[in-house]
């Protein structure tokens, strides 16, 4: 006996497969939105970070400059108290160096390399270091018997911006040496 076919019958469609793709969708765009969202901020991180370090590695080279024009010092050095100067009296300053504006550092301090070239950063000034006389300590006690030896100590503070004018450092270190 043989079957016959039935047609297919007509069944009610709602729509549910085009209510669930569309919903599909939307969560899909909301979270490429937010991965979108997400890597933005970690490029900012990264561009502040380097930035940060830029400053840092410069102030760091320029501290490094100014402890090398104390470490070639034989004879105990002439300090002054006006720019151009190699190294101040402690004396003469009455304010905090880190505190001071750019203008200042730029009339005031050493320029890192070779003055008007900018051998580290990209933005329109290079490193600036600052060296400080501290104090002179004696060996001995004693004063006024033979030649009176000891141990000069010297400030040195360097100032770093980084790629950006947001991004700054300021680097200090205590030099000794022993002069003549």
């Amino acid at each position: 006996m043989m079957r016959r076919l039935q047609p297919p019958r007509h069944v009610n469609q709602q729509g549910a497969i085009l209510v669930v793709s569309l919903m599909m969708l939307l969560l899909l765009t909301i979270i490429g939105i937010t991965a979108m969202n997400t890597v933005t901020m970690e490029e900012r991180m990264a561009g502040n970070l380097r930035d940060s370090n830029l400053a840092f590695q410069g102030a760091e080279a320029a501290l490094r400059d100014g402890e090398g024009t104390l470490e070639a010092l034989t004879l105990e050095p002439t300090l002054c108290s006006s720019a151009p100067c190699k190294i101040w009296n402690e004396d003469v300053l009455t304010f905090y160096l880190e505190d001071q504006p750019a203008s200042w550092w730029v009339s005031n301090a050493v320029e890192y390399g070779v003055d008007g070239t900018h051998e580290l950063v990209s933005n329109n000034s290079d490193p600036r270091w600052f060296n400080e006389f501290l104090e002179f300590s004696r060996d001995s006690l004693t004063v006024g018997h033979g030649v009176t030896t000891g141990r000069s100590f010297f400030r040195v503070t360097a100032r770093s911006e980084g790629g950006s004018d947001t991004a700054l450092s300021v680097l200090q270190s205590t030099f000794v040496k022993r002069l003549n």
